[in-house]
């Protein structure tokens, strides 16, 4: 009888865990998909303030400023640039290692990427991009 029981709440539990996975996943599948124009979060900035989103645009007047790091060799590379959809343009930032050729990002590329949202009344939104998600060329 015990190994029956024992049996069950095994069971049990394992059908709990898996609709939590799955809630998980389709919770984050859903978030994931959803690329927000730029004019949505000029038009609704406080909704965002502070949020990950995700956007996609083309890049342009794109700078790039080496930082040579003094600890451990590392070379930082800050990215800004505009960032332009169909709706609107907002600045971008963007810190990557420099070694990496796929994190540098150039004009006219078209960009997938995932941003911290930041609004302040009376200035411009400002994206600091977390992630670069997928980048195709001109």
């Amino acid at each position: 009888m015990a190994f029956y029981d024992s049996w069950n709440y095994r069971r049990y539990v394992g059908w709990w865990v898996l609709m939590a996975l799955s809630i998980g996943l389709f919770a984050s599948l859903s978030w994931a998909g959803s690329v927000l124009k730029l004019g949505s979060l000029l038009a609704n900035p406080d909704a965002y303030q502070s949020k990950i989103v995700r956007v996609e645009g083309i890049v342009a007047k794109h700078q790039l400023t080496h930082i040579k790091g003094l600890a451990k060799n590392v070379d930082k590379c800050v990215q800004s640039f505009t960032v332009t959809d169909e709706t609107g343009a907002m600045q971008a930032a963007y810190s990557a290692n420099c070694s990496s050729a796929m994190n540098l990002l150039r004009n006219q590329d078209r960009v997938t990427m995932e941003a911290r949202f930041e609004w302040a009344p009376g200035k411009a939104g400002m994206l600091n991009v977390q992630d670069v998600l997928a980048k195709m060329a001109p």
